[in-house]
This record gives structure tokens, C-alpha cells and sequence, in this order.
């Protein structure tokens, strides 16, 4: 059993060495990550640097074995904050980028990102109450060292390698950082114009795509009506989208033609078109219409005036999406789905 709780306390420390790092180097994504979660904006700088060192803090201390346990109560705690957070959010309808690892991953929350915090939070929950040895994250290199001594040196051997090669990592993150990110920025001030998207005034690309029972729709068809169109873009696995898509089947369809772009398979089309009671479904399986629309996400809502002009660029969030689709559909109506079906 302390094997066991070894190697869990080792398996939480990588987690929060990787995790502190990641944020500390880009403080600037770690305080727009504590915003979107709804921190008060005078604590956002300060959680924006406490955050990543208590996690270091943790992880170093999950090594000294007098301190292990309190560490792995520490990190157990601050896993089940953030799955409060996490639970918030969904509950919500927002879908902040997470940040757990910093600039090393680009994660809305969902409920992957609830689950895989519960499974650490078990981890930390055993690292704590496993045994009532006295152990760290490398007590189990003494424990195996006491029954085979080759086997101790080996693992020692590999360890050292690791810690060797996560060093060399490190530096080259270090020393390629900036450049990488000067090589971004000149890489988004160069973005060829297709690529950007839709400006307000701009005149928007008409389409032509197929209902799931093969009717043809296009953006013609969406404006033959003389209303403006709100163009609802979702995934069909998006948990996000959920909130929008309840919008989406309230809209007052004689204020606003409301077309909802989902893309995913056809199973996921036909789940969410009869969950949500949406009556005109548009298969877009190749993102198509994405493409067209420039829209690089889900949910997003864009707003066109009767003569196909962009009214308001695309508002990209489960909040702004919403809002959008409110303001300009209102309650109770024709739907227009297009969700990416085989």
C-alpha cells in the first residue's frame, strides 16, 4: 500500500509541477482564465500568480514525506474548487478556456474537464488516507530498493534520465518562448483576410446545403422571407451549445429567420434536432459552412440584416451567442438547423 500511495503522490506532483509552470509563464491567459471563471476583477492579477505557486507548492511538498499527506489534502481540496467552478460554468451555459496547463493546451471546461479533475481528486483523496506510513512522492524507490537492489539502481538510473530530460525540455521552452510567441504575433498580424472574420457591412457568402430529408437550403432562401437572419453556429458535442440551441427553439420566428449551423455526425444532428424540437435540420459534416462564415468555433451567433449584410460579427461564447440570438429572435418560432450530419 505506501507503493501505491507513492506513486499516487508522484502521478499529482507531475500534475501540479506541469500545471503551476504552465500558468506562471503565461500569466496573461491565467488572469483571463480566473475572469472567465467569474473572479472579482481587483483579484484576478493577484489569483493570476497565488494560483500556479500554490499548485508548485503542493508538488514540492508532495515529496517530502512529513509534509505528503497535508500536500495531498491541499491538492485535494483545490481539485474539488475547481470542480465547483467547473459545475458553475456548465450550469451557466459559459465555457472559459480552462488553462489547467497553461499555454500547453487550449481547453473549453466541460464535462471532460470535470471528470478528469474528479479522477485526480481520487488520486489525492488516496495519497492522503492510503496508509499511515509516512511516505513522499519518491518513498517508493526505497520501498523497492529494500527487495531488489538492481531494480532500485535501474529505476534511479531512469529517474534521474527523466528528471534530465524534463530539465533539457524546460530550458528549450525557455529559450524558444518568445520567439514563439513574437512568430504568433506577426503570424496573426499578417492573417490573410480569409481567415478573419465577417466584418459588420460585410455582405455575407451565400450556401447551398441540404436538409437531413434532402430539401435544398441556401442563404437566398434564409433572407426570401425579408428578415434578418441569426446564424446559431454549434457542435453536436458541444455542452456549451446547450444553452444557445434552448434559444434557438424559443425564437420568435417573425421577428428573425434562425438558422443553427451544427456541425458533427448525423447521429448527433438527429439527437439534437429532436431533443431540442428544432424542425429544419441542415447537414454540415465537412464544416462547409463554418468555413464560409469564417467561424473557427461553437457556439457562436451571427447576425445578418433582411439584404444578407453581416448586422453583428459573430459573437463567439455561450453568453455573448445567446445574447445575440435573444436580441434578435425574441420567443416561440420557425427553426432553421443546420447540424453537420453524415
Amino acid at each position: 500500500m505506501p507503493v501505491a500511495v507513492s506513486l499516487c503522490q508522484l502521478v499529482l506532483a507531475a500534475v501540479f509541477v506541469v500545471a503551476g509552470a504552465a500558468k506562471l509563464v503565461d500569466r496573461d491567459e491565467t488572469r483571463r482564465a480566473v475572469a472567465g471563471f467569474g473572479a472579482p476583477a481587483p483579484l484576478q492579477a493577484p489569483l493570476a500568480v497565488a494560483l500556479p505557486l500554490v499548485e508548485l507548492a503542493i508538488a514540492g511538498a508532495l515529496f517530502i514525506p512529513v509534509l505528503a499527506r497535508w500536500a495531498a489534502l491541499a491538492a485535494l481540496v483545490l481539485l474539488l474548487v475547481f470542480c465547483a467552478m467547473i459545475v458553475r460554468a456548465l450550469a451557466r451555459g459559459s465555457a472559459p478556456d480552462c488553462n489547467c496547463f497553461g499555454g500547453l493546451t487550449q481547453t473549453e471546461v466541460g464535462r471532460g474537464t470535470l471528470v478528469r479533475n474528479l479522477v485526480l481528486g481520487a488520486l489525492a483523496a488516496f495519497a492522503a488516507f492510503g496508509t499511515d506510513e509516512p511516505t513522499g512522492a519518491l518513498g517508493w524507490i526505497g520501498h523497492v530498493a529494500a527487495r531488489d537492489r538492481v531494480a532500485a539502481i535501474v529505476i534511479g538510473v531512469l529517474v534521474a534520465a527523466l528528471l534530465g530530460l524534463a530539465w533539457f525540455c524546460w530550458a528549450v521552452l525557455r529559450q524558444n518562448g518568445r520567439l514563439l510567441l513574437q512568430l504568433d504575433a506577426q503570424a496573426s498580424d499578417a492573417a490573410p483576410l480569409d481567415l478573419l472574420p465577417l466584418a459588420a457591412g460585410e455582405p455575407a457568402p451565400d450556401f447551398a446545403a441540404a436538409t437531413l430529408d434532402g430539401d435544398a437550403v441556401s442563404l437566398s432562401s434564409l433572407l426570401a422571407p425579408s428578415l434578418p437572419v441569426a446564424l446559431v453556429f454549434a457542435d453536436g458535442h458541444c455542452g456549451a451549445c446547450e444553452q444557445v440551441l434552448a434559444e434557438a427553439a424559443k425564437a420568435d420566428g417573425e421577428r428573425a429567420t434562425v438558422a443553427v449551423v451544427m456541425r458533427g455526425d448525423g447521429a448527433a444532428a438527429r439527437e439534437k434536432a429532436s431533443a431540442w424540437g428544432l424542425p429544419l435540420v441542415i447537414g454540415d459534416p465537412d464544416d462547409a459552412v463554418f468555413g464560409a462564415f469564417r467561424v473557427r468555433g461553437a457556439p457562436g451567433t451571427l447576425l445578418l440584416d433582411p439584404e444578407g449584410r453581416v448586422a453583428k460579427p459573430v459573437q463567439m461564447g455561450a453568453n455573448p451567442a445567446r445574447d445575440a440570438l435573444a436580441s434578435a429572435a425574441g420567443a416561440a418560432p420557425v427553426v432553421t438547423v443546420m447540424v453537420g450530419a453524415a
